[in-house]
């Protein structure tokens, strides 16, 4: 295609790509163009061109679709967080099952038919919020607000109705405290200037941790007093960063303001960490944790946990199957050491042995007890056979739930020997980059994709595999 930016195209949107834009192609050429539907007719503004598709913008909506509806949110568009507000609820999860099945079909040569995600609340689901500072020279007003997709310009906002109104709450006060006492936003051309971003949870109570360029935050007192206008219980953390990089939190993370307090977190309470990973929307998050168990609730051997963090999901597990033997591994010291205390203050350490160390280098170092030591069932009947007694094969499930880059290729390749696998994963591409392997070893039980992110192209996937049956395959 002669196409070049600027250029205006026309055609009707034959499908969706893999984060909701709509699709036109001219001579098989395709054209990404984000907030059209399939099935309208549209006119667009060619912004990029690359050698095997072009991306666009849309001008206007000749035909739209009968599944266009009003956004609720007014900064959708220009906000990077949503991308399908503009859609109907089943359409969005006709999108999100047709990117995990496509992706199986596609990139793992898998023909699985997926069904339509899970989908338990359409707004005010996410418990944590992360936002940039940015100051208005002209108002001379501090706000907080979500980047423009693939940009840091921070659009100001004043509420998302991802989050609710504790959201609302919390920006109305950190924007009145920052600017009423002038306190300077951080300018990422000069590096200069103390506040960055918030990132804050609410769970029971409110985790609100201020990022600065520095190490102290000024007018302490004064952020409280706004806090206390709408939040009975809270507390409040610094995170030092003056790294030049796109990492949000610093390496470390101080209490200094309130206690830190019990969070309900389903089947337990615990204390969380701002640095502690947990899924923004916790009853899809309960779900996913019911499915996991009922997959194992059988299984009558050990368990075995890569990527697992501070310890939720191995909590969640080990109490949903109480007579769960698990082995968590956890690269991060300090992840690991959280996890212990978890398992210790909610009694399963026991149950629960957390090892600190590579995930693939744990994997290499077990005994699944190989083809060398089995000796065929006749012969161990044979009331003449004379030989030693062999040492039972070790029965083990594997649970993956790895961050979005999915599975090292060593934690893949050394999985061939566990009986049963459940994989959770927040990326549908490298989901199936990582089943094309697991499928030479076992069999696709089952594939449940869940709508953790209503609005958004995210979808949180669950896989069940079982081990192949050699003889039964013969």
């Amino acid at each position: 295609m002669d196409l070049l930016v600027g250029d205006i195209v026309q055609g009707v949107v034959s499908g969706f790509g893999s984060d909701g834009e709509g699709v036109v192609k001219s001579d098989g050429y395709p054209i990404f163009v984000p907030f059209a539907i399939k099935g309208e007719e549209i006119r667009a503004r060619v912004v990029h061109v690359k050698k095997d598709c072009a991306f666009a913008e849309v001008v206007d909506v000749l035909s739209p679709s009968e599944d266009r509806i009003k956004p609720l949110c007014p900064y959708f568009g220009k906000c990077g967080g949503c991308d399908l507000q503009h859609i109907s609820s089943h359409v969005q999860l006709e999108i999100k099952r047709d990117t995990v099945q496509n992706a199986l079909k596609k990139i793992a040569g898998l023909d699985i038919d997926v069904p339509l995600p899970v989908r338990l609340n359409d707004w005010e689901y996410r418990n944590k919020l992360s936002l940039p500072f940015a100051y208005n020279k002209r108002s001379k007003r501090i706000s907080l607000g979500f980047y423009e997709k693939r940009t840091h310009r921070v659009v100001p906002m004043k509420w998302c109705p991802l989050h609710g109104q504790w959201a609302a709450r919390l920006i109305e006060c950190v924007t009145e405290w920052a600017t009423e006492y002038s306190i300077s936003v951080y300018d990422e051309n000069e590096r200069t200037g103390l506040l960055r971003h918030i990132v804050a949870r609410m769970l029971d109570t409110l985790s609100l941790t201020v990022v600065i360029n520095g190490s102290r935050l000024p007018r302490l007192a004064e952020l409280a007093d706004k806090l206390k206008k709408y939040f009975a219980d809270f507390a409040i953390y610094v995170s030092e960063n003056t790294r030049d990089d796109n990492v949000i939190l610093g390496k470390t993370v101080r209490l200094v303001y309130g206690a830190e307090k019990k969070q309900n977190l389903g089947k337990f309470r615990a204390v969380v960490s701002p640095k502690s990973f947990l899924q923004v929307n916790a009853m899809v998050c309960d779900v996913i944790y019911d499915e996991a168990a009922r997959a194992l609730e059988n299984f009558d051997g050990d368990i075995v946990e890569l990527y697992s963090g501070v310890g939720i999901l191995t909590a969640q597990i080990a109490l949903r199957l109480q007579g769960a033997r698990i082995t968590a591994v956890e690269i991060e010291p300090s992840a690991d050491e959280d996890a212990k205390n978890l398992m210790k203050s909610l009694g399963l350490s026991e149950r629960v042995e957390n090892v600190c160390g590579d995930a693939a280098t744990f994997l290499q170092g077990l005994d699944f007890c190989g083809d060398e030591n089995k000796i065929d069932d006749e012969i161990l009947r044979s009331p003449y056979y004379l030989g030693e007694a062999t040492r039972a094969c070790a029965k083990r499930a594997l649970i993956l739930d790895p961050p979005r880059k999915g599975c090292d290729k060593r934690v893949l390749d050394s999985a061939t020997g566990f009986e049963k696998i459940v994989y959770i994963s927040c990326n549908p591409q490298t989901l199936a980059r990582d089943l094309k392997i697991l499928a030479r070893s076992h069999v696709i039980d089952c594939v449940k994709p869940f709508d953790m992110f209503p609005q958004t192209s995210n979808v949180e996937t669950l896989v069940v595999l079982s081990i192949i049956d050699e003889k039964a395959a013969t």
